[in-house]
């Protein structure tokens, strides 16, 4: 196996849940892209840039394509507390984790919809931005302790 390649198993109940688990962890990575690349430019006392346009543009589709997993997940297992339960050990960790992050971004989006970036309180947003990046830090946190990379 390749250096930068990971082994992962996931212990579920049926593999419909697992297709689900990647699609958020999908979506997942770019919010991670672009946490990573803010916390930089934060840390470097830069000029912050981030969110560019076309992360902008890969949030909105996050979003959209996000609502349609969560849909897909009601629809199959009537709740996301019944969608988790379908899996075990440090899956069922990462899945909370990922379930988790993923719910506070998109309540956060549709937030800001209601009103607008430009109306939005800037307060909130830092708070709602504060937390998207500690809910990022937890999946990883989750993820590697799913992969044994403590």
């Amino acid at each position: 196996m390749a250096e930068d390649s990971i082994n992962v198993e996931f212990q579920a109940s049926d593999a419909r849940s697992v297709k689900m688990l990647n699609q958020l962890y999908n979506y997942h990575l770019v919010l991670n892209d672009i946490a990573v690349r803010l916390n930089e430019q934060i840390g470097n006392s830069e000029e912050i840039t981030v969110p560019n346009e076309e992360d902008v543009k890969n949030l909105n589709d996050i979003f959209s394509k996000s609502v349609g997993t969560f849909t897909d997940i009601t629809s199959s297992y009537e709740n996301v507390d019944k969608y988790i339960e379908n899996f075990y050990g440090n899956t069922k960790d990462f899945a909370q984790a990922l379930v988790e992050e993923l719910v506070r971004y998109n309540n956060g989006i549709a937030d800001i919809a209601d009103v607008g970036l430009d109306e939005y309180d800037e307060e909130k947003l830092n708070k709602w931005v504060n937390s998207m990046m500690e809910a990022v830090i937890n999946t990883n946190e989750t993820f590697n302790k799913l992969i044994g990379k403590n």
